[in-house]
């Protein structure tokens, strides 16, 4: 059965990752104002992590591994291994990528390759997809433990012990760990949704759930030193519930064609926005000889601006290539 409140909120999902990659785009006078937007902006992926996980376990009655990988491999794997040969170029002939760790380069060029591969680390947003797979591989253990029930037990313990106190984001391994618990909560609601949906979707639910974002948000802000620490976590999480139980509470008035549109572009969205936030910053740094100043207006106009111009991309090579678009860039 086809869930709308899932469809539109993986739209808001995308929104929020474009517009949490545009913030890198400017030089910030206002550090508050930065720090802000980081807090409450970025870490999008959790959103879609959690999505992730209620959509697996949505579609787990139909449950076929030989489907399930070749629809995996045609629709995540190609597209990641096309869209990211510019950026690999780029980064193996042209100029060394900034933030590898000590001794990348010493490699020869086709071992620079397979690294970046297999990490993601040559595109902003494209760590996500080694992170995914590793999931992709343990879906029929993710299924097994969904029938007995007995994992979701441990599921707060999960959040506490990797979110909170040990596992930080690094490699794809790392990540695997450090999603686990989001992607669980995103199970955890879909196998339990016809108990769980009316209360989620209640007014008491969802102002307690926008407190705990905001709460979290706000002592990040003013009493962490660190940004995307385990506040963040916990934030998202709480962010993930109140929009899960908004939109299901309208569900029925969920009707926007354009929303639509973007949901259903969201991933090739994914694979393909970082290019244009970073050749816009690359083009205004060469004209203007500084980055672009940080202003809410403009940081508004380019986020929304770059969701939109993906989005009118995906679209025109959904309308040149067919269905044959979702294997080259992901939608």
């Amino acid at each position: 059965m086809f869930l709308g409140y899932i469809h539109f909120f993986r739209a808001l999902a995308i929104l929020f990752i474009v517009c949490g990659h545009t913030i890198d785009t400017f030089a910030w006078d206002n550090e508050n104002l930065e720090r802000t937007l980081r807090i409450f902006i970025c870490n999008g992926s959790m959103l879609f992590v959690f999505i992730a996980g209620y959509l697996f376990q949505h579609l787990s009655g139909k449950f076929s591994p030989a489907s399930y990988y070749r629809t995996k491999i045609k629709n995540v794997i190609s597209p990641y291994l096309i869209v990211s040969i510019p950026a690999i170029i780029a980064f193996v002939l042209v100029l060394p990528r900034d933030n590898m760790w000590d001794g990348f380069y010493d490699n020869s060029w086709w071992q620079q390759v397979i690294l970046f591969y297999l990490t993601g680390k040559h595109l902003a947003p494209l760590w996500f997809i080694p992170m995914i797979a590793i999931f992709y591989l343990f879906a029929p253990l993710l299924i097994k433990a969904d029938r007995n029930a007995l994992i979701y037990i441990l599921l707060p313990f999960m959040v506490v012990g990797v979110g909170v106190f040990s596992i930080d984001r690094g490699l794809p391994l790392q990540n695997f760990i450090h999603f686990l618990p989001v992607y669980l909560l995103g199970m955890f609601c879909s196998h339990y949704r016809l108990k769980l949906n009316p209360l989620i979707k209640s007014i008491v639910f969802l102002l307690v759930s926008a407190g705990l974002v905001l709460v979290f948000g706000v002592y990040e802000l003013f009493y962490s030193d660190d940004t995307m620490g385990y506040e963040n976590y916990l934030q998202k999480l709480a962010m993930s519930l109140f929009f899960l139980g908004l939109f299901i509470r309208f569900n029925e008035h969920l009707t926007s064609k354009f929303i639509g549109r973007i949901a259903d572009t969201s991933f090739g969205v994914f694979f393909i926005h970082s290019y244009f936030i970073t050749a816009g910053r690359m083009a205004y740094q060469h004209i203007m000889g500084v980055p672009p100043a940080g202003n809410i207006f403009i940081y508004l106009l380019m986020g929304f601006g770059t969701l939109l111009f993906c989005v009118y991309l995906i679209t025109l090579a959904q309308r040149i290539f067919g269905s044959r678009s979702r294997m080259l860039v992901g939608s």
